[in-house]
């Protein structure tokens, strides 16, 4: 495999993350991209240097990265919302963990932060950025736009809305600038009608982005927080297939840094999981046909999910597969034993494996004896490869080490983050 350096172009990289944060609640997937449109448009009308600029689109178009279910993503859209923490503070904790977004994930901290005359300028001790301000107010901007009506009819009514809360919530020289564009009219069909992010591409120059190992793990941990972050069930378990497959991927001869690409497969092997409910992701129960059906969609947009970011593809056919079989009867591809890649069936193994071994809301984790049972079961029936099932048999008490020191670190991770996200509440 090519080890030269890891380049993603940055616009391709925030339109796959605010894709897959988008799916947590599909009622609400335009807001982001509303958001990023009238920031960009405030920006230029305040004369924003480009590098700045830039930083204001990506935090406006990750600026709910936080909401981790539907409902905390939900009531942000109700315009006098005023948890200027919760979210917030969240997605600024995930955003900073990447290194190239740290300087942006401070605005996205303070973008519900009122304005107070301007003592909102500071809060907790830290200078709230400008563009914190700016997407303050295009988010409360793009919640009062209802896409059902005609925009031009409901521009005034917005702008009097704004007005009344000019100096008490909104920075009152953002609130100018907005003042400058409300009289175009293309400025209101923007708003409503532009509803990808592409435009923004074609309007701003975006460099690519060289990954040194560190950003590389950086962005791999900022998907995988996102992923695993939004239920304490949840937290552990992409860390165990990580674990597990990189290790099987070893005791198969995998080269170095074939088993590190394994290792990202295993982690971002579920990210189709945000399109999936937490009731149901925490069911305490076997779930019903309905459910499961909803279930089965998460590797497909695990799979497309990852297609913009060209560096993944490997990554992606490795983890998007997991559920296929050998038979050709797996979902969603139903790909059979030609397309069904060795690297994809070592993450099918260490999925079914951590699984049937961890805790789930349903269930106690099962001993080794019983999981193995299972296993052999999948074997027999064509389900997983029986030459990396006879590996895993033959290093059962080291897989299995492998994986529970994964998840208990997995665990004090959550804990600290959510520890951490307390703490800065508050402040």
């Amino acid at each position: 495999m090519d080890t030269s350096p890891l380049t993603v172009p940055i616009f391709d990289l925030v339109l796959c993350i605010s894709q897959a944060v988008d799916l947590i609640s599909p009622l609400i997937a335009d807001h982001h991209k509303r958001t990023a449109h009238i920031a960009f448009a405030l920006g230029v009308e305040l004369g924003l240097p480009e590098a700045e600029l830039r930083d204001v689109v990506i935090a406006a178009a990750l600026h709910d990265v936080g909401g981790l279910s539907r409902e905390d993503r939900i009531i942000t859209l109700d315009f006098e919302f005023d948890d200027t923490l919760g979210h917030s503070v969240l997605g600024y904790l995930l955003l900073k963990s990447f290194p190239p977004f740290e300087k942006l994930a401070q605005m996205v901290r303070f973008h519900h932060n009122p304005w107070e005359n301007g003592a909102g300028a500071v809060a907790g001790g830290v200078n709230v950025p400008r563009g914190s301000q700016i997407l303050h107010l295009a988010d409360r901007v793009a919640v009062l736009v209802d896409p059902a009506k005609e925009i031009l009819e409901q521009s005034n009514g917005i702008m009097e809305r704004i007005h009344a809360q000019s100096g008490d919530k909104f920075d009152p020289s953002m609130v100018k600038a907005l003042d400058g564009l409300a009289g175009k009219e293309a400025f209101w069909l923007d708003t409503l009608y532009s509803t990808s992010l592409y435009d923004l591409d074609r309007q701003l120059n975006w460099p690519e982005l060289q990954l040194s190992d560190d950003t590389f793990l950086g962005l791999v941990n900022l998907f995988r927080r996102i992923i695993d972050f939004r239920s304490s069930f949840t937290a552990t378990h992409s860390a165990g297939v990580a674990a597990c497959a990189e290790e099987l991927a070893r005791l198969e001869g995998f080269s170095k840094e074939d088993c590190r690409i394994m290792r990202v497969a295993g982690y971002l092997h579920d990210l189709g999981k945000l399109a999936v409910p937490r009731e149901i992701l925490e069911k305490p129960a076997s779930l019903s046909r309905e459910e499961f059906d909803v279930m089965r969609r998460h590797t497909y947009y695990t799979f497309h999910l990852l297609e913009p970011l060209k560096i993944m593809d490997t990554i992606r056919v490795w983890g998007s597969f997991h559920h296929e079989h050998i038979d050709g009867h797996g979902y969603p591809f139903h790909l059979g034993e030609s397309g069904f890649t060795t690297g994809s069936r070592i993450v099918a193994v260490a999925d079914v494996f951590t699984a049937l071994t961890e805790d789930r809301p349903y269930r106690g984790g099962m001993d080794t004896r019983e999981t193995m049972q299972v296993i052999q079961s999948m074997v027999q029936d064509k389900h997983l490869d029986a030459g990396l099932v006879e590996t895993l048999s033959r290093h059962l008490p080291e897989m299995n080490a492998v994986r529970s020191s994964a998840q208990a670190a997995a665990v004090k991770e959550y804990f600290n983050f959510t520890r951490e996200s307390k703490e800065l509440q508050q402040i």
